[in-house]
């Protein structure tokens, strides 16, 4: 098998559907398609044409694998792709909220004053100074 299909099929994998071989479009890919990119060109021509039950996705005319709706909407969201590519995690998050973080939020102590901080962190050598002259360290807020 070429390299270049065994890649696009590592690549494209979580798009194919091993079961289906029927299709009634193409999409034509290059080497420098990422999973995400032609994961959106399918959901756009499957959504422009409903009928279809499935794509053959294709590199430099040859045949890489058949997409089908159901196996495109199984893909979505999913990050374990067989051969990641570089920058694929770059601004992701997992659903939900973080336990890990929490805010820690710092205020002025001095009567009167309504000055306050709220950091992502804590370290003891940078603590939090209030503006105001003469008011000095800020108080953490529990």
């Amino acid at each position: 098998m070429d390299t270049d299909i065994a890649r696009a099929r590592g690549v494209y994998g979580r798009l194919i559907d091993p079961d289906a071989t029927g299709f009634g479009a193409r999409l034509d890919v290059t080497p420098d398609d990422r999973a995400d990119e032609v994961s959106l060109r399918l959901s756009r021509l499957f959504g422009e044409r409903p009928e279809l039950a499935g794509v053959m996705i294709r590199l430099g005319g040859r045949d890489v694998g058949v997409s089908t709706p159901a196996r495109l909407r199984a893909a979505a969201g999913q990050a374990n792709v067989a051969v990641p590519e570089a920058g694929m995690a770059d601004r992701a998050s997992l659903p939900g909220l973080s336990g890990q973080y929490r805010a820690i939020r710092f205020a002025c102590g001095s009567a009167g004053c309504g000055a306050a901080q709220t950091l992502s962190y804590y370290d003891p050598r940078l603590h939090p100074v209030c503006a105001e002259a003469g008011h000095g360290a800020m108080e953490l807020q529990r």
